[in-house]
């Protein structure tokens, strides 16, 4: 499956200025000839990096709009070229409508920057990227990197940390949220790019780099992502931090560990994370 990615400029094109960081707002086609805006962050250095990002929101809320403010800060720091995705939301648009949407914006950044290209998000939006870099892979293209923000990679949330946790987002959330993001078909809820852990191989994927918090409900599903990764010759990093709780990412602060994380593993776009085997970094 291919995606023409056209762009062209929204009809509510709007430019404002944020501390050395304008934005613009495009249109690219999606898989399905819809079209699925995207918000393009450049930092006044015109870095040699773009990170395509997924917002969080339990794959039903969440938006280009509620993120700005985050996606901005991230930019500033001036490491990286920011492209924010207005992906399709359930329960209206099922998986893997965000999944392809969220490609058709990398594709599209493919086409237009010739330069390292990396693929992220927060929380759900992690999640989605995940699926993005397989559906890469099992396409023959090429990424040069995933950066995922604690993403939850279980629907059925089975882990011990979902039951251990007192951490947000509790269980409960996260199964409702799974449900609306695909339903009760059960073929659909093990469809490959759902999620990682349900890929039969990961080997061949890009460069994995992961941060969640040490007390995060989702932190055992990122544990186990990251053996099997490791296990699959996976060039993966993780950093398990106590100053990092679900959600983080919105925080616009300058002291943002998750935008500092961020800005360090894409300082040096060539070096890949060294495998690990799931240990803090």
């Amino acid at each position: 499956m291919t995606s023409d990615t056209s762009a062209r400029p929204g009809a509510a094109y709007r430019r404002e200025n944020r501390p050395s960081v304008p934005w613009t707002d495009m249109f690219v086609q999606g898989a399905d000839g819809k079209d699925i805006r995207v918000r393009v962050y450049e930092p006044a250095a015109r870095p040699s990096v773009t990170l395509v990002w997924a917002h969080g929101g339990s794959w039903t809320r969440g938006s280009i709009e509620g993120w700005h403010e985050a996606c901005a800060a991230l930019a500033s720091l001036g490491t990286a070229r920011i492209v924010s995705v207005g992906y399709r939301l359930a329960p209206r648009w099922l998986h893997p409508t965000a999944v392809m949407d969220i490609a058709a914006a990398t594709l599209w950044a493919q086409k237009n920057y010739s330069h390292s290209i990396f693929i992220g998000g927060d929380s759900a939006g992690g999640t989605l990227a995940a699926g993005v870099a397989l559906w890469f892979r099992d396409n023959g293209l090429d990424l040069d990197g995933q950066i995922l923000a604690y993403p939850p990679l279980d629907p059925e949330c089975t882990a011990d940390s979902y039951r251990e946790s007192r951490s947000f987002p509790p269980r409960s959330l996260l199964l409702d949220a799974w449900g609306e993001y695909v339903g009760s078909d059960t073929e659909l809820r093990g469809r490959l790019y759902l999620s990682p852990l349900h890929a039969g191989k990961l080997s061949g994927l890009c460069p994995v780099s992961l941060i969640v918090g040490s007390t995060d409900p989702v932190r055992d599903d990122v544990e186990h992502f990251v053996k099997r990764l490791a296990a699959s010759s996976v060039p993966v990093e993780l950093e398990i931090s106590p100053a990092v709780a679900h959600g983080h990412f919105l925080d616009s602060s300058p002291t943002n560990p998750v935008h500092r994380w961020i800005h360090t593993r894409l300082s040096n776009p060539d070096q890949p994370p060294a495998t690990t085997d799931g240990e803090t970094k």
